[in-house]
């Protein structure tokens, strides 16, 4: 891969090696379904991505990708 541009090679590279760090996950279980979420505040995380659960809970808009869960002193 090429690249021409006349930006410096540090700005061009910024954040290259941040992106290839994943943030802190935590692995939580409720009610049943373990999911990895990244926390935004105490007790609430954003979830990454569903680790187990049901088939029919998939399809559940509460439980994408993106979308807010509160755990509070749930984790297990």
């Amino acid at each position: 891969m090429s690249l021409y541009t006349t930006m410096p090679l540090e700005l061009v590279l910024d954040g290259w090696n941040r992106a290839a760090e994943p943030g802190p996950f935590l692995d939580l279980t409720i009610r049943g379904i373990t999911m990895r979420v990244v926390p935004v505040a105490p007790g609430v995380g954003r979830i990454e991505r569903l680790l187990y659960a049901p088939l029919e809970r998939y399809l559940d808009p509460a439980l994408t990708p993106g979308q807010t869960i509160v755990y509070g002193g749930l984790e297990t």
